[in-house]
């Protein structure tokens, strides 16, 4: 195959032209597209990773698994073929072709698919992604095939190649299903699949193709959750109610198949979904699964796709704007409508990975960039009112609030933290916690709390002059308190156990009725389920907790002059044994996370100062309590500084992957310089080429279990100007961290 390290595809196809809405850039889907050899044959394929080094990518295989697989390239095949239904572009039918070829070159002669191809080209057979099973890759490769039957009309012989596959993949996956129409007994994938039967019913006319596609979708109507916290949502799950935001296209199908039969029955189930689950993913973000707990991150574009489908498709249906309204603000994600306000689609049209809550995961395979370019491409056929939207950035409102336990206000009472899957307060006493709400909307909520619970425990919850109180049955998930009106912006919950420990997890507040700020450029806007209506808003001046400007004190020794960054320090990343299950480096959503080991680093210091021979240069370090800074804009002020130093050092690292940004150093006479400044991760090795300045054998885990991974702390070197310098500012960059800064 081509090895192919960086492109520029200069031709941008898009289906329809639109203000306020991100392109549709194909130059990364290009990229990511390569010749592959199956078996001695020659296909086009994607690759399936495509990992950021420095300002380039790089394809990358998924280790044990293969290069390319059917689940992506039939991914490829519905976008193109979606585009040419849109747009009538010959270049549009040549990648969908090339790509159902993939395909169907995994197709065994039972009607099953393999998914994977090992890189010297032979398919894996074996593994537990790619094995024959009627599984996801089956399904969606049996969906690109039917939804492509029409677009080749004049293409008999292509045409007729589909037709065969198509029958051959629905045979054998009809007689799959479960006693319940299920593939692999849930819905998740019978809905992919319902989407392919759909489509060659549509194709075939065959009313027993119909007939099959309403039991699918009966069954998948049986798995709705009528009530509760999950109301709306679909449910995966055996003993515990389960949802997960990947592949949950359950929506998108019973609207397709509501177009068939005109059922009311699934028109009202995908309403339920849109009007009652999305509003509280609208307020969380596109979660990345709900069970005994809520699991903000990852949000992944494979989790916003399906609900950008299926909320435009709705609005096709039922004309109504509220569902379009709701689809651009999603939408919004791959803008700045995140909890980092930072884009998730890249300007080369990369679809980036992950978001989480404190960086993005820039690898841009496959998966990611063609669910980003299909949601723009669904986006894209909304009239221009809601386009303009995706530019929009909700910034209150009345919405659902997810609070963790162990970050609420535990006054004097007793707990240890446990960590149950998620960390949680664990107790055997009445514990009353407490939480402020920021941007809070009064209004009446149903409160919910998530844990382990005892038979007979107590919860009473307090807002205001408003309460409600319930004893609880044994539980472990997510409980129902009830509903409460709030007017103040706290909350009160005490927990009364009847013997025995419980573990308290989170809490989260739900509104009867969502209601939505946005930000659309200099206007607000309220968005609910009476619609949109412009209004008067004024933000509150909200102090971040880490962007501050600082005076820092400097101690010179030899010709090194050492910052002492202890006032700017916002993070516990270096402890010793005794204090090996607190400290919190790289885990910045939870209380507690892994370590560098304090007692390794003492060992290279002296009085906390650190010699660096190579470069004669001395660094001050602080090893107990706040020991670095997480980089979020901080600016660092030299008051009276009239020396003029010839570098800048700069020791630190990055959680979470390699880190890349730039700081900016004004000068005494006010000229501004932009120095770029790159860590890599405190765990590997160094990406960008910098000085490992310290190296340790180990590391605290978040539960201070002693592991063997070798840790590094960086040193990045600036050249300057050689005159006085008046400030630094930090990158805004929070899986940075900096341990010490020294000018020489």
């Amino acid at each position: 195959m081509k090895r192919k390290y960086f492109i520029i595809f200069t031709i941008i196809f898009m289906p329809l032209t639109s203000l306020g809405m991100p392109e549709l850039n194909l130059n990364h889907l290009e990229f990511l597209r390569d010749e592959f050899q199956i078996e001695n044959e020659t296909k086009i394929g994607y690759w399936i990773y495509a990992e950021k080094y420095g300002d380039k990518y790089v394809h990358t295989e998924a280790k044990g698994e293969g290069v390319t697989c059917v689940d992506d390239v039939a991914r490829v095949a519905v976008l193109y073929t979606e585009l040419y239904k849109l747009d009538n572009n010959e270049f549009y039918l040549q990648r969908a072709k090339e790509a159902l070829d993939f395909v169907m070159a995994f197709q065994d002669t039972d009607g099953d698919f393999y998914n994977f191809v090992f890189e010297d080209g032979s398919i894996n057979k074996q593994g537990i992604t790619s094995r024959k099973s009627a599984n996801w890759w089956a399904a969606r490769g049996f969906w690109s095939i039917s939804n492509a039957l029409e677009i080749f009309e004049n293409d008999k012989e292509f045409q007729k190649k589909l037709e065969n596959s198509a029958k051959l993949a629905y045979n054998f996956l009809s007689k799959n299903l479960d006693e319940n129409y299920f593939l692999n007994h849930n819905s998740d994938v019978s809905s992919v699949f319902l989407m392919g039967v759909v489509e060659y019913y549509k194709y075939t006319k065959d009313e027993k193709i119909k007939d099959l596609a309403i039991k699918i979708g009966d069954s998948i109507l049986s798995k709705q959750i009528k009530d509760g916290f999950l109301k709306g949502a679909f449910d995966e799950g055996e003993e515990t109610p389960l949802w997960h935001s990947w592949g949950s296209r359950q929506g998108e199908a019973l609207l397709e198949l509501y177009k068939i039969t005109q059922d009311d029955k699934y028109l009202k189930a995908v309403k339920l979904l849109a009007d009652e689950f999305y509003p509280v993913l609208l307020s969380l973000g596109p979660v990345y699964q709900i069970s005994e707990y809520i699991m903000l991150y990852p949000q992944i574009a494979y989790g916003v796709e399906p609900i950008i489908s299926t909320l435009v498709k709705l609005y096709s249906v039922s004309k109504d704007d509220n569902y379009a309204y709701m689809a651009s603000l999603f939408g919004g994600f791959f803008e700045k409508n995140n909890n980092l306000k930072t884009p998730m689609y890249g300007p080369n049209g990369e679809g980036y990975d992950s978001l989480h809550s404190v960086y993005i995961n820039t690898n841009s395979g496959a998966e990611s960039t063609i669910c980003a370019l299909l949601s723009i491409t669904r986006l894209k056929i909304l009239p221009m009112k809601f386009q303009e939207i995706t530019e929009a950035i909700i910034v209150s409102g009345r919405k659902t609030n997810l609070l963790e336990a162990e970050k609420m206000n535990t006054g004097i009472y007793s707990f240890t933290l446990d960590n149950i899957n998620n960390i949680a307060l664990k107790t055997d006493e009445s514990i009353r916690i407490r939480q402020t709400l920021k941007d809070f909307y009064p209004g009446e909520y149903e409160i919910y709390v998530s844990g382990i619970f005892e038979p007979n425990t107590t919860v009473k919850v307090t807002s205001g002059e408003n309460s409600v109180e319930v004893t609880l049955k044994s539980s472990k998930g997510i409980s129902s308190i009830g509903k409460i009106h709030m007017s103040k912006n706290e909350i009160i919950l005490y927990f009364k156990p009847d013997g025995g420990n419980i573990y308290i997890d989170q809490v989260i507040i739900k509104p009867v009725d969502h209601l939505f700020v946005y930000k659309l450029k200099d206007n607000y806007y309220e968005f609910s389920k009476t619609g949109v209506k412009q209004i008067e808003y004024a933000i509150a001046d909200v102090k971040s907790q880490y962007v501050q400007k600082v005076e820092v004190p400097i101690e010179k020794v030899n010709e090194s002059y050492l910052f002492n960054l202890e006032e700017l320090f916002n993070n516990d990343g270096i402890v010793d044994y005794a204090n090996r299950k607190s400290g919190n480096f790289d885990n910045f959503d939870g209380v507690i996370g892994a370590k560098y080991p304090v007692e390794e680093l003492q060992k290279k210091l002296d009085n906390n100062v650190f010699y660096f021979e190579k470069e004669d240069v001395y660094f001050k370090f602080k090893t107990e309590g706040v020991d670095n800074l997480i980089c979020t804009s901080q600016e660092i002020y030299l008051k009276n500084f009239d020396v003029s130093p010839s570098n800048l050092y700069i020791v630190g690292s990055c959680d979470h992957g390699n880190y890349e940004g730039y700081l900016t150093i004004v000068y005494s006479d006010e000229t501004i310089e932009e120095n770029r400044i790159a860590f890599s991760d405190w765990c590997q090795d160094p990406a960008y080429g910098e000085t490992i300045l310290m190296e340790f054998d180990y590391r605290y885990d978040n539960l201070g279990i002693k592991e063997n991974i070798t840790t590094r702390l960086y040193l990045n070197k600036i050249v300057l100007k050689e005159k006085p310098i008046k400030s630094i500012f930090l990158p805004q960059i929070p899986t940075m961290h900096i341990f010490a800064i020294t000018l020489k």
